[in-house]
Protein backbone atom coordinates (compact mmCIF):
# COMPACT_ATOMS: atom_id res chain seq x y z
CA UNK A 1 0.00 0.00 0.00
CA UNK A 2 0.78 3.48 -0.32
CA UNK A 3 1.58 5.63 2.50
CA UNK A 4 -0.19 8.83 1.94
CA UNK A 5 1.26 11.98 3.65
CA UNK A 6 -0.90 15.72 3.64
CA UNK A 7 2.15 18.29 4.09
CA UNK A 8 0.49 21.49 5.71
CA UNK A 9 3.50 23.13 3.82
CA UNK A 10 1.21 26.51 2.67
CA UNK A 11 3.16 29.38 0.52
CA UNK A 12 -0.13 31.54 -0.49
CA UNK A 13 -1.23 33.34 3.24
CA UNK A 14 -4.92 34.17 3.77
CA UNK A 15 -6.58 31.57 2.44
CA UNK A 16 -10.59 32.29 2.27
CA UNK A 17 -12.98 29.78 4.15
CA UNK A 18 -15.19 27.96 2.12
CA UNK A 19 -17.53 29.37 -0.56
CA UNK A 20 -20.34 27.84 -2.08
CA UNK A 21 -23.34 28.85 -4.51
CA UNK A 22 -26.14 26.75 -4.83
CA UNK A 23 -28.72 27.43 -7.34
CA UNK A 24 -32.38 26.78 -5.70
CA UNK A 25 -35.43 26.27 -7.07
CA UNK A 26 -38.92 28.42 -6.87
CA UNK A 27 -41.81 27.55 -5.19
CA UNK A 28 -45.15 26.36 -7.18
CA UNK A 29 -47.42 27.74 -4.61
CA UNK A 30 -46.48 30.98 -4.88
CA UNK A 31 -49.20 33.35 -7.15
CA UNK A 32 -48.60 34.14 -10.29
CA UNK A 33 -46.20 37.04 -11.04
CA UNK A 34 -44.46 36.80 -7.98
CA UNK A 35 -42.58 33.51 -8.69
CA UNK A 36 -39.28 35.61 -9.43
CA UNK A 37 -38.89 36.89 -5.95
CA UNK A 38 -36.71 34.88 -3.89
CA UNK A 39 -38.24 32.83 -1.05
CA UNK A 40 -37.26 31.18 2.32
CA UNK A 41 -36.03 27.61 2.79
CA UNK A 42 -34.16 25.66 5.25
CA UNK A 43 -31.00 24.54 3.70
CA UNK A 44 -30.67 20.38 3.53
CA UNK A 45 -26.84 21.32 3.08
CA UNK A 46 -26.00 23.92 5.43
CA UNK A 47 -22.05 23.11 5.29
CA UNK A 48 -22.66 23.01 1.28
CA UNK A 49 -23.19 20.48 -1.01
CA UNK A 50 -20.89 17.14 -0.84
CA UNK A 51 -17.66 17.91 -2.99
CA UNK A 52 -16.83 15.84 -6.14
CA UNK A 53 -14.50 16.29 -8.21
CA UNK A 54 -13.17 13.69 -10.47
CA UNK A 55 -9.67 13.12 -11.99
CA UNK A 56 -10.33 11.12 -14.95
CA UNK A 57 -11.96 10.59 -17.88
CA UNK A 58 -11.71 13.77 -18.71
CA UNK A 59 -14.59 15.35 -21.48
CA UNK A 60 -14.42 13.79 -24.67
CA UNK A 61 -11.82 11.13 -23.37
CA UNK A 62 -11.89 7.73 -25.48
CA UNK A 63 -12.39 4.98 -23.05
CA UNK A 64 -11.35 1.49 -24.03
CA UNK A 65 -13.11 -1.71 -23.24
CA UNK A 66 -11.92 -3.74 -20.32
CA UNK A 67 -10.54 -2.60 -17.04
CA UNK A 68 -9.52 0.90 -16.05
CA UNK A 69 -8.74 2.62 -13.28
CA UNK A 70 -10.21 6.04 -12.42
CA UNK A 71 -9.88 8.45 -9.70
CA UNK A 72 -10.37 11.56 -7.97
CA UNK A 73 -11.89 13.37 -4.31
CA UNK A 74 -15.13 13.00 -2.38
CA UNK A 75 -16.36 14.77 0.82
CA UNK A 76 -18.74 16.13 2.66
CA UNK A 77 -17.41 19.83 4.12
CA UNK A 78 -20.11 18.94 7.35
CA UNK A 79 -18.41 15.96 8.38
CA UNK A 80 -16.27 16.01 11.01
CA UNK A 81 -13.70 13.14 10.19
CA UNK A 82 -13.01 11.44 7.73
CA UNK A 83 -15.00 12.30 4.16
CA UNK A 84 -18.40 11.69 5.44
CA UNK A 85 -19.33 9.95 1.93
CA UNK A 86 -21.28 6.99 1.97
CA UNK A 87 -20.11 5.82 -1.63
CA UNK A 88 -18.90 7.00 -4.81
CA UNK A 89 -20.98 5.03 -7.77
CA UNK A 90 -19.65 5.13 -11.13
CA UNK A 91 -21.95 4.69 -14.24
CA UNK A 92 -22.23 4.40 -18.01
CA UNK A 93 -25.19 6.73 -18.24
CA UNK A 94 -27.21 8.30 -16.22
CA UNK A 95 -28.35 5.43 -12.77
CA UNK A 96 -31.87 7.34 -13.12
CA UNK A 97 -32.51 6.53 -16.43
CA UNK A 98 -30.91 2.53 -16.38
CA UNK A 99 -26.95 3.33 -16.64
CA UNK A 100 -24.99 0.73 -16.76
CA UNK A 101 -23.16 0.33 -12.69
CA UNK A 102 -19.27 -0.02 -13.58
CA UNK A 103 -18.00 0.18 -9.44
CA UNK A 104 -18.31 1.57 -6.19
CA UNK A 105 -15.79 2.61 -3.96
CA UNK A 106 -15.41 4.88 -0.37
CA UNK A 107 -12.60 7.71 -0.25
CA UNK A 108 -9.59 7.09 2.18
CA UNK A 109 -9.79 2.89 1.51
CA UNK A 110 -7.64 0.48 -0.62
CA UNK A 111 -4.13 2.28 -1.14
CA UNK A 112 -5.55 6.03 -0.47
CA UNK A 113 -4.94 6.78 2.72
CA UNK A 114 -5.85 10.29 1.80
CA UNK A 115 -9.54 10.22 3.91
CA UNK A 116 -10.67 12.15 0.50
CA UNK A 117 -9.68 10.66 -2.20
CA UNK A 118 -11.11 7.54 -3.73
CA UNK A 119 -9.52 5.20 -6.49
CA UNK A 120 -11.43 2.33 -8.00
CA UNK A 121 -10.62 -0.60 -11.03
CA UNK A 122 -13.99 -0.41 -13.41
CA UNK A 123 -14.66 -2.90 -16.21
CA UNK A 124 -15.73 -0.66 -19.19
CA UNK A 125 -18.46 -2.59 -21.65
CA UNK A 126 -17.57 -2.81 -24.98
CA UNK A 127 -20.42 -0.24 -25.99
CA UNK A 128 -19.22 1.93 -28.87
CA UNK A 129 -20.19 5.68 -28.97
CA UNK A 130 -20.71 8.59 -26.86
CA UNK A 131 -21.69 7.82 -23.26
CA UNK A 132 -21.90 10.01 -20.25
CA UNK A 133 -19.69 8.80 -17.66
CA UNK A 134 -21.68 9.42 -14.46
CA UNK A 135 -20.35 9.89 -10.77
CA UNK A 136 -22.50 9.73 -7.63
CA UNK A 137 -21.28 10.78 -4.23
CA UNK A 138 -23.55 10.26 -1.44
CA UNK A 139 -23.28 12.23 1.77
CA UNK A 140 -23.50 9.81 5.11
CA UNK A 141 -23.87 13.55 7.01
CA UNK A 142 -26.83 14.50 5.25
CA UNK A 143 -28.19 11.82 2.64
CA UNK A 144 -27.52 14.17 0.01
CA UNK A 145 -25.22 13.66 -3.08
CA UNK A 146 -23.55 15.47 -5.54
CA UNK A 147 -22.90 13.89 -9.38
CA UNK A 148 -20.23 14.80 -12.21
CA UNK A 149 -21.47 13.62 -15.69
CA UNK A 150 -18.74 14.08 -18.47
CA UNK A 151 -19.22 13.33 -21.94
CA UNK A 152 -17.33 10.22 -23.09
CA UNK A 153 -16.38 8.35 -26.62
CA UNK A 154 -16.27 4.08 -25.68
CA UNK A 155 -14.28 1.70 -27.73
CA UNK A 156 -14.19 3.91 -30.87
CA UNK A 157 -13.08 7.88 -31.43
CA UNK A 158 -16.22 9.43 -33.43
CA UNK A 159 -15.65 9.90 -37.02
CA UNK A 160 -14.93 13.38 -37.85
CA UNK A 161 -17.24 15.24 -39.29
CA UNK A 162 -16.15 16.70 -43.04
CA UNK A 163 -15.26 20.01 -43.47
CA UNK A 164 -17.55 22.38 -44.62
CA UNK A 165 -20.82 20.47 -44.00
CA UNK A 166 -21.02 21.99 -40.27
CA UNK A 167 -20.51 24.51 -37.98
CA UNK A 168 -18.06 24.24 -35.56
CA UNK A 169 -18.96 21.85 -32.66
CA UNK A 170 -19.50 22.71 -29.51
CA UNK A 171 -16.64 21.63 -27.15
CA UNK A 172 -17.61 19.07 -24.75
CA UNK A 173 -17.52 19.80 -21.14
CA UNK A 174 -18.57 18.00 -17.43
CA UNK A 175 -21.70 19.09 -15.74
CA UNK A 176 -22.17 19.06 -12.02
CA UNK A 177 -25.52 18.63 -9.76
CA UNK A 178 -26.97 18.40 -6.74
CA UNK A 179 -29.49 17.32 -4.31
CA UNK A 180 -29.08 20.03 -1.78
CA UNK A 181 -31.79 22.31 -1.09
CA UNK A 182 -30.77 26.38 -0.16
CA UNK A 183 -32.21 29.13 1.16
CA UNK A 184 -33.15 31.61 -1.57
CA UNK A 185 -34.44 30.67 -5.11
CA UNK A 186 -32.22 33.25 -7.80
CA UNK A 187 -34.81 35.41 -9.93
CA UNK A 188 -36.94 33.53 -12.89
CA UNK A 189 -36.13 30.00 -11.35
CA UNK A 190 -39.17 27.87 -11.72
CA UNK A 191 -41.05 25.24 -9.85
CA UNK A 192 -39.23 21.75 -9.98
CA UNK A 193 -36.11 23.06 -11.97
CA UNK A 194 -33.09 20.98 -10.56
CA UNK A 195 -30.62 22.31 -8.26
CA UNK A 196 -27.54 23.54 -9.71
CA UNK A 197 -24.25 23.78 -8.02
CA UNK A 198 -21.13 25.52 -8.19
CA UNK A 199 -18.53 23.51 -6.56
CA UNK A 200 -16.33 24.88 -4.05
CA UNK A 201 -13.03 26.21 -4.04
CA UNK A 202 -11.93 23.75 -1.19
CA UNK A 203 -8.11 24.23 -0.75
CA UNK A 204 -7.76 20.70 -0.50
CA UNK A 205 -4.51 19.18 -1.05
CA UNK A 206 -3.30 18.20 -4.59
CA UNK A 207 -4.70 14.50 -5.04
CA UNK A 208 -1.55 12.11 -6.17
CA UNK A 209 -1.95 8.29 -7.30
CA UNK A 210 1.39 6.80 -8.14
CA UNK A 211 1.04 3.83 -10.69
CA UNK A 212 4.18 2.81 -10.34
CA UNK A 213 6.42 1.09 -8.60
CA UNK A 214 4.32 -0.71 -6.19
CA UNK A 215 5.12 -1.69 -2.57
CA UNK A 216 8.00 -4.11 -2.37
CA UNK A 217 8.81 -4.16 -5.66
CA UNK A 218 12.11 -4.42 -7.18
CA UNK A 219 13.69 -1.82 -9.45
CA UNK A 220 16.63 -2.07 -11.58
CA UNK A 221 19.09 0.59 -11.61
CA UNK A 222 18.83 2.68 -14.86
CA UNK A 223 15.94 4.48 -16.34
CA UNK A 224 12.62 3.71 -15.20
CA UNK A 225 9.02 5.15 -16.16
CA UNK A 226 7.06 6.51 -13.68
CA UNK A 227 3.32 7.25 -14.26
CA UNK A 228 0.27 8.35 -12.22
CA UNK A 229 -2.44 10.88 -11.67
CA UNK A 230 -1.95 14.88 -9.79
CA UNK A 231 -3.96 17.44 -9.77
CA UNK A 232 -5.51 20.07 -7.30
CA UNK A 233 -9.43 19.55 -6.93
CA UNK A 234 -9.93 23.37 -6.52
CA UNK A 235 -8.90 24.02 -10.01
CA UNK A 236 -11.57 24.46 -13.18
CA UNK A 237 -8.81 23.69 -15.69
CA UNK A 238 -5.96 21.28 -16.20
CA UNK A 239 -4.01 19.75 -13.38
CA UNK A 240 -3.07 22.90 -10.99
CA UNK A 241 -0.14 21.09 -9.89
CA UNK A 242 3.35 22.92 -11.30
CA UNK A 243 5.58 20.10 -9.84
CA UNK A 244 5.75 16.09 -9.42
CA UNK A 245 8.88 15.27 -8.06
CA UNK A 246 10.81 11.67 -7.51
CA UNK A 247 12.92 11.02 -4.80
CA UNK A 248 14.84 7.76 -3.77
CA UNK A 249 14.34 8.27 0.29
CA UNK A 250 12.65 11.51 2.28
CA UNK A 251 13.65 14.97 0.22
CA UNK A 252 13.83 16.57 3.83
CA UNK A 253 16.15 13.84 5.37
CA UNK A 254 18.34 14.22 2.11
CA UNK A 255 16.87 11.70 -0.19
CA UNK A 256 18.50 11.06 -3.94
CA UNK A 257 16.43 13.54 -6.64
CA UNK A 258 15.28 10.81 -9.33
CA UNK A 259 13.51 13.38 -11.70
CA UNK A 260 10.68 15.65 -12.10
CA UNK A 261 8.35 17.07 -13.95
CA UNK A 262 4.51 18.23 -14.51
CA UNK A 263 1.10 16.54 -15.98
CA UNK A 264 0.16 16.71 -18.80
CA UNK A 265 4.04 16.60 -20.44
CA UNK A 266 5.98 13.77 -21.97
CA UNK A 267 2.98 12.32 -24.21
CA UNK A 268 0.66 11.58 -21.02
CA UNK A 269 -2.92 10.98 -22.38
CA UNK A 270 -4.29 13.75 -20.16
CA UNK A 271 -3.79 16.55 -18.48
CA UNK A 272 -3.45 15.39 -15.27
CA UNK A 273 -1.35 12.01 -15.76
CA UNK A 274 2.33 12.42 -15.43
CA UNK A 275 5.05 10.47 -17.26
CA UNK A 276 8.45 10.87 -15.75
CA UNK A 277 11.69 8.88 -16.13
CA UNK A 278 13.62 8.30 -13.39
CA UNK A 279 17.49 7.14 -12.96
CA UNK A 280 18.08 4.65 -10.62
CA UNK A 281 21.47 5.18 -9.05
CA UNK A 282 23.79 1.57 -9.56
CA UNK A 283 25.15 2.91 -5.61
CA UNK A 284 21.44 2.22 -4.38
CA UNK A 285 21.51 -1.31 -3.99
CA UNK A 286 18.56 -2.52 -0.91
CA UNK A 287 15.91 -1.49 0.68
CA UNK A 288 14.47 2.34 -0.03
CA UNK A 289 11.56 4.35 0.33
CA UNK A 290 10.37 5.82 -2.95
CA UNK A 291 9.16 9.14 -2.39
CA UNK A 292 6.65 11.15 -5.27
CA UNK A 293 5.16 14.94 -4.50
CA UNK A 294 2.95 16.56 -6.03
CA UNK A 295 2.60 20.18 -5.55
CA UNK A 296 -0.40 22.91 -5.94
CA UNK A 297 0.34 25.75 -8.10
CA UNK A 298 -2.64 27.48 -6.58
CA UNK A 299 -1.70 26.90 -2.90
CA UNK A 300 1.66 25.59 -2.42
CA UNK A 301 0.35 22.76 -0.70
CA UNK A 302 2.15 19.13 -0.78
CA UNK A 303 0.49 15.66 -1.29
CA UNK A 304 3.16 12.83 -0.79
CA UNK A 305 3.30 9.32 -1.60
CA UNK A 306 6.18 7.09 -0.03
CA UNK A 307 6.30 3.55 -1.27
CA UNK A 308 8.75 0.92 -0.13
CA UNK A 309 11.13 -0.87 -3.04
CA UNK A 310 14.14 -2.89 -3.28
CA UNK A 311 16.82 -1.52 -5.62
CA UNK A 312 19.00 -4.14 -7.44
CA UNK A 313 17.51 -7.46 -5.75
CA UNK A 314 15.17 -8.40 -3.49
CA UNK A 315 16.08 -9.17 -0.02
CA UNK A 316 17.37 -12.56 1.10
CA UNK A 317 14.25 -14.40 3.16
CA UNK A 318 14.96 -14.62 6.64
CA UNK A 319 15.45 -18.85 7.27
CA UNK A 320 13.19 -20.60 9.37
CA UNK A 321 14.57 -22.29 12.57
CA UNK A 322 14.93 -25.80 12.10
CA UNK A 323 12.91 -27.50 14.75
Amino acid sequence: MHSVQLAAVRRVGGLASLVFAVALTAASSLPAGAQTAPVSAQSSCPAGPPVLQVGNPNPGDLLTAGNMVFSGVAFDPAATSGAGITSVDLFLGSRDTGGQFLASVVPGTGAQSNPHAWQVTASVPNNAGGRDFVVYAISSVTGQETSVSIPVFVAASPTPTPVGTAPTPVPLTESTTSTCQGTAAPAGTSAGSPALLQLPSSHAAPVLSVANPSAGGVLPVGDLIVEGQAFDPSVDSGSGVDSVELFLDSRDSGGISLGSGVPGDNGAPNGRTFVIKANIPSTANGGHDFVVYARSAATGEETIVSTPVFIGAAPTPTPRPKS
